[in-house]
């Protein structure tokens, strides 16, 4: 299989937050397609922001392409020059009022967050810690604890943000693409900062009262609940 060849493309529309093209392809077959339109809108970040004690961090705001006020989950335009991760750090407080609570984890010397667990020294002077370790088949240690894969999963570019990947918004037609972030243990704290063209209300949802929402169509942002279960299928 092949992809299609690009022969011509003239912008329709070509503002800032919106590019609509008319695009005349050749397929493999050696057909021509003279009007084949794409779109394109600035990518995003979808922000699962998780409490400490296991609430996710929800909006409610009007939706003029549907004419309904739309539950969902933070999101945001990405900045130039921003990362997914401190686009979503930004958004979350400018949108909801949380932070990240900054009395979880310290950050090494590679800028990773380590837990701040108890450590002894042994006898040659080294720190080594105090959970118990067994050894697998090639006498390799490894830990018992239970972790999550949040805690094992490398922080890229701010403490606790999780960078779980990039989605194209639609594969047929649309040319932008949506990251995911998730944010651990957030806090209500600081003051929001609305556009002008905003209004947002945030709250918290447990996990089970989420997926009833998603069950009964309450909530119903494809996107975003694509999103939420590539955190459950990868992260829980």
């Amino acid at each position: 299989m092949k992809p299609w060849k690009l022969l011509d493309s003239e912008y329709l529309v070509n503002a800032p937050w919106l590019k609509v093209a008319k695009e005349k392809c050749e397929l493999p077959n050696g057909k021509i397609i003279d009007d084949f339109y794409t779109l394109w809108q600035p990518d995003w970040v979808l922000i699962l922001a998780r409490t400490s004690e296991g609430k996710w961090v929800m909006t409610e705001q009007y939706r003029h392409g549907s004419g309904k006020i739309a539950l969902e989950f933070p999101a945001g335009i990405i900045d130039k020059g921003e990362t997914p991760e401190q686009a979503a750090i930004r958004e979350l407080q400018e949108e909801c009022g949380y932070m990240l609570d900054e009395r979880r984890g310290t950050r090494d010397e590679r800028g990773n967050t380590k837990n701040e667990r108890r450590e002894t020294r042994d006898e040659r002077g080294n720190t080594k810690n105090e959970r118990r370790e067994t050894r697998d088949e090639r006498g390799n240690t490894k830990n018992e604890r239970r972790e999550t894969r949040v805690e094992r999963c490398e922080v890229r570019g701010e403490r606790g943000a999780v960078y779980l990947g990039s989605y194209p918004v639609n594969p047929d037609r649309h040319r932008g693409v949506f990251h995911v972030v998730f944010i651990d243990g957030v806090v209500k704290g600081g003051t929001t900062h609305f556009d002008s063209t905003e209004e947002i209300e945030s709250f918290e949802m447990d996990d089970t009262e989420l997926q009833k929402k998603i069950a009964d169509g309450t909530f119903n942002h494809p996107l975003q609940i694509a999103g939420y279960y590539k955190f459950k299928l990868t992260r829980e």
